[in-house]
């Protein structure tokens, strides 16, 4: 996709976020459990905040994959090396059985 296109889709999300923002607007206070109460808050910070937490507890669980995968990947590599080694000694073996008939 070239840059125009990335920059246009940005500006458009930015634009759907703004005017969310100064149509979402009026105060809210939220309830937690043992009667705490936040003060008044913008309808729209309560939703961002919520997505912020969200974008963030998906990156935990993908870097947690990614680096579960990373060591799946470099154990499948030495296992790889190993083989090719294996491999290079019996065609050795084989040259040299073959030399001595």
């Amino acid at each position: 996709m070239g840059t125009y296109a990335k920059w246009i889709i940005l500006i458009i999300i930015l634009l759907f976020f703004i005017t969310f923002g100064v149509k979402n607007n009026q105060p809210i206070s939220l309830n937690y459990y043992m009667d705490i109460v936040t003060g008044d808050l913008p309808l729209y910070s309560v939703i961002y905040i919520a997505i912020l937490a969200g974008i963030f507890i998906g990156m935990i669980i993908g870097l947690r994959s990614r680096l579960s995968l990373r060591k799946t990947v470099k154990n499948l590599q030495r296992e790889n090396r190993e083989l090719s080694e294996m491999k290079e000694k019996a065609m050795e073996e084989k040259e040299e059985e073959t030399e001595e008939e």
